[in-house]
This record gives C-alpha cells, sequence and structure tokens, in this order.
C-alpha cells in the first residue's frame, strides 16, 4: 500500500491576491516546490488563476502528509468518520482545506468550493475498494510510513 502521489490545487479569483494563495500553499508544504500556474476565464468573463503543485517523490509525500495529518488534530476524527465519501471509486483521498485558514498558518477542513484540495492517490494491491478505504483510514489516524 502506498500513496502514489499528491497534489494539491487552489483557484485564485480575480478579487485575490494570487501571492497570498500561493503563500498558503506554501504554508502546508515544509520543504521547497515548484508552483505551475495556469489562467482561464470564469462563466462571467472574469480571470481565474489555477495554482497546482505535485508530489511525487516518496519522501516529499511522507514529509507533507505527516505534517498534514499532524496539524490537522482532532479534526482527522471528522475524516475517518467520513472517509467513503472522501475517497473516490479511483482510490483518491480528496481534502478540502479553508484557504484563509491556511494563509493564516492553521490547517482547517473546509467543505465550500473557494479552498484549497488536496487530493492523494492511494495504492493497494488488491485494488479493492475496502483496502483503500482501510488504508485511507489508516494513514489519516497513524500517518505515512
Amino acid at each position: 500500500m502506498k500513496i502514489d502521489n499528491i497534489v494539491l490545487s487552489a483557484i485564485v479569483y480575480s478579487t485575490e491576491d494570487p501571492d497570498k494563495v500561493s503563500q498558503a500553499l506554501s504554508n502546508l508544504i515544509p520543504f521547497e516546490f515548484e508552483i505551475l500556474v495556469s489562467r482561464a476565464t470564469g462563466h462571467f468573463g472574469n480571470p481565474l488563476e489555477f495554482l497546482e503543485v505535485e508530489l511525487k517523490r516518496k519522501r516529499e509525500i511522507k514529509e507533507f502528509w505527516n505534517n498534514l495529518v499532524d496539524r490537522l488534530g482532532d479534526q482527522r476524527e471528522v475524516l475517518v468518520e467520513f472517509i467513503e465519501d472522501v475517497v473516490d471509486e479511483e482510490g483518491v483521498f480528496h481534502i478540502r482545506l479553508n484557504k484563509q485558514s491556511v494563509y493564516l498558518g492553521n490547517v482547517e477542513l473546509d467543505f465550500g468550493g473557494d479552498s484549497i484540495l488536496v487530493r492523494a492517490k492511494l495504492v493497494t494491491f488488491p485494488a479493492r475498494r475496502e483496502k483503500i478505504i482501510d488504508f485511507a483510514r489508516k494513514i489519516i489516524s497513524e500517518g505515512y510510513d
């Protein structure tokens, strides 16, 4: 069982400062990384930026994940309670974090649209949903080795 990769992403709306959203991502990742930026136009013609960081190296994945789980504290219980809702059929664990709180240095779960999305691709053998759910429950409760 392993975490194959982790992708963090955030949308920068036209009313937001892109540097502050980048800083929010930096507050989550305890090492140097590269942010990929893409631009688009919103439904009403407003400019949008998409910020994305992909972690592929095992050391980075482990360091990021364990830092995140540690900073979530008691909120881990919420994720465990709703684990079947936050892990999709492809084995991707979806966690939403409040963008404003993360910018201020806190890690707070969010269930709205304006958030930082953390997507962790979980791999188990065999790749059955119940094994992936058990693995997700383990790494959110105990961290990732």
